[in-house]
C-alpha cells in the first residue's frame, strides 16, 4: 500500500476513535421536540386568524349600529327620566361677606378727607333742579346734566358723572383682583338720585349730583343708622378709600352702603378741566 494512503487511512482511524465517545454524549443529549414546537406555532397562527376575524366582526357592529340621530323622528328616541333641582349647597362666602358686624373707628373711616357739603357742591355745579323734595326726580341743571352719563363699571350699572364713573371702574377694578369673591356679590342700591339729604329742608344729596353710590351685597340691604355694618363693606370702603371716595359710615348718622366722592377728588377733577 501507498505510504501516503497508509498515513490518510490511520488518520480516519485516529480521528473515528477520537469521535465516538463525543457521538455517544450527543446520542444521550435529549433532542428538541420538533413536534411540539411545530404544534405550538400551528396554534399561533390559528389564534391570530381568530383575532382578525373577531375584529372584523367589531367594525361590522360598529357600522351597523352608528345611527344618525338627527335622522330618527324625537317620537322613536328613547325617554330619560327628568332630572330634579340641584340640591342648593350653602355658601360660607355668602354668609360671611353680608353678615352685619360693628364697625371699628368709624368715625375715622374718612381720614385724610373731606365730605363736599352742600354749599360747596352748590356753589361749584349750581342747583340739581329748583324745587327739591325727598323723593327722586330728573335733573335740570343743563351744565350738569351734559356732564352726566350711564354706564357698566365692572358688577353695576351707574348713572354718575363721567369722571366718578371712571374712578369707580378703578375701584371695582381693583377689587376684583385683590377680593374676587368679594367683587362676584356686589349689587347696586342707586347712583343718580335729585333729591334733599334725608331731615334736609333745602340740602341737595350729594346723589343728586351724580357723586354718591349705594351698595349692597347679595341684595341684602345694610340697616341705616344702626351703628353696624356688612362685612363686605367695610372690605369695599379701604378701595374706595384710596380713590379719593368718602364712606358713610363715618357719618354722623352711620349710611354704610353709601359710597360718595370727596371734596378734595372734586377739586383735582375741576383742576384737570374735567368738570
Amino acid at each position: 500500500m501507498h505510504k501516503g494512503a497508509t498515513i490518510a487511512t490511520g488518520t480516519l482511524i485516529a480521528l473515528a476513535v477520537l469521535a465516538a465517545p463525543v457521538a455517544w454524549q450527543l446520542a444521550k443529549t435529549p433532542q428538541p421536540d420538533i413536534d411540539r414546537f411545530t404544534k405550538l406555532r400551528s396554534d399561533t397562527d390559528a389564534l391570530r386568524q381568530e383575532i382578525i376575524a373577531l375584529r372584523a366582526r367589531v367594525d361590522g357592529l360598529d357600522a351597523r349600529t352608528a345611527i344618525d340621530l338627527r335622522a330618527v323622528p324625537p317620537a322613536d328616541l328613547p325617554r330619560l327620566p327628568k332630572a330634579g333641582p340641584a340640591p342648593e349647597l350653602p355658601d360660607p362666602l355668602r354668609q360671611n361677606f353680608a353678615q352685619v358686624v360693628q364697625i371699628a373707628d368709624r368715625r375715622d373711616a374718612n381720614a385724610g378727607l373731606s365730605v363736599a357739603s352742600p354749599r360747596f357742591l352748590r356753589d361749584t355745579f349750581g342747583p340739581p333742579r329748583a324745587d327739591l323734595t325727598n323723593d327722586c326726580q330728573g335733573l335740570t341743571n343743563p351744565n350738569l346734566r351734559a356732564l352726566i352719563a350711564t354706564e357698566d363699571v365692572g358688577p353695576i350699572r351707574a348713572r354718575l358723572l363721567t369722571p366718578a364713573l371712571a374712578s369707580l371702574r378703578g375701584v371695582f377694578a381693583e377689587v376684583a383682583t385683590h377680593e374676587p369673591a368679594l367683587y362676584d356679590r356686589i349689587a347696586s342700591s342707586g347712583s343718580l338720585c335729585v333729591r334733599l339729604i334725608r331731615g334736609s329742608a333745602a340740602a341737595a344729596s350729594a346723589h343728586g349730583y351724580g357723586l354718591a353710590v349705594d351698595l349692597n351685597i347679595d341684595g341684602e340691604l345694610d340697616p341705616f343708622a344702626d351703628g353696624q355694618t356688612q362685612l363686605g363693606l367695610i372690605l369695599l370702603a379701604d378701595f374706595f378709600h384710596r380713590a379719593g371716595w368718602i364712606w358713610g359710615a363715618g357719618f354722623s348718622r352711620e349710611d354704610s352702603m353709601h359710597f360718595e366722592v370727596s371734596r378734595e377728588k372734586i377739586e383735582e377733577w375741576r383742576a384737570l378741566g374735567l368738570l
